[in-house]
């Protein structure tokens, strides 16, 4: 498709190497984009200066851009027209390789929010928004960013993120303890318990210890707040107009499975549910979260 001068994006973007080891067969590339805080770190795949569409995927708690390595090059084969389509990820304040700036105080909710709108300006132009996918603590972030900057979004897609706070739990609780106790490789022993902190054959696993060492333990703490005690905001997102599309596993267990129909019901939207996923369909079922996003990506051109 010939791009018009409008669909032209920055290519001032520093480029950057990529955090950890290479999951994706090279089909990505990293590069840094300024905010208010210092140069937050994103990867996208080929194209993104010319595209007429972008979907920007905000990682969760504890996540960074990294989360969706592996899944781009499912999703990007699939696309119909990959040479007009961009597919980017960026990690947020604190999280791996992106600024980080000293005190729990940094990472309000509102933060996360500001900086994710300085992101999309850089990345939206003209005529052509984005098509935002917030995971977990990520679609916290984009549900707000879609009600600051309504102009600069095309869609929201909320992968398996609740409207509502987790709230305080004996989980919640013994999760915070732990971090301010042990510090932020916790993150890394919670997922892979057998492992030692030492250089692992495995990629992924490598990627997650590097990522444990690397982001910041307030950005940890402040978030399992922030978790524990939001507002929320789905009758702003609704009087947005802009199209939503709820979608989480049939195994998903960090918020109550209700929540998410409960939500989907006041949007007056149906979720979508990914068969043998948990909480991370695009680890768990990659083709089935591709195929959800394609189809309504593709009833919203």
């Amino acid at each position: 498709m010939q791009t018009s001068n409008d669909t032209i994006r920055s290519t001032d973007f520093q480029t950057i190497p990529c955090f950890g080891p290479q999951l994706d067969g090279g089909l990505t590339h990293s590069f840094a984009i300024p905010v208010g805080i210092g140069d937050l770190t994103a990867m996208a795949t080929p194209g993104l200066a010319g595209a007429s569409r972008v979907a920007m995927f905000i990682p969760g708690f504890s996540g960074s851009k990294e989360d969706f390595l592996s899944f781009f090059p499912r999703l990007y084969a699939k696309l119909d027209d990959s040479a007009d389509c961009a597919l980017v990820s960026y990690s947020q304040r604190g999280q791996a390789d992106s600024a980080a700036p000293t005190g729990q105080g940094a990472y309000r909710l509102a933060d996360f929010v500001a900086d994710g709108c300085a992101v999309m300006e850089s990345l939206a132009t003209g005529d052509h928004p984005i098509d935002l996918v917030g995971h977990s603590f990520g679609g916290l972030v984009a549900r707000r960013m879609a009600i600051v900057r309504p102009d600069l979004v095309r869609s929201v897609t909320l992968f398996s993120t609740g409207a509502v706070p987790i709230g305080q739990s004996e989980i919640t609780r013994s999760a915070k303890e732990l971090l301010q106790r042990y510090g932020s490789m916790v993150v890394f022993k919670g997922s892979f318990p057998d492992c030692e902190d030492m250089p692992q054959d495995d990629p992924y696993t490598e990627m997650c210890r590097l990522r444990a060492h690397a982001t910041s333990l307030d950005n940890l703490l402040a978030v399992s707040d922030i978790l524990i005690d939001y507002n929320d905001v789905t009758n702003a997102l609704k009087d947005t107009k802009i199209p939503i599309s709820i979608v989480y596993g049939a195994n998903e267990l960090v918020w109550p499975q209700a929540v998410y129909r409960a939500e989907a019901q006041r949007l007056g939207i149906s979720p979508t549910v990914i068969a043998d996923a948990g909480h991370s369909g695009q680890l768990d079922n990659p083709d089935a979260l591709a195929a959800a996003l394609l189809d309504f990506w593709g009833r919203n051109r």
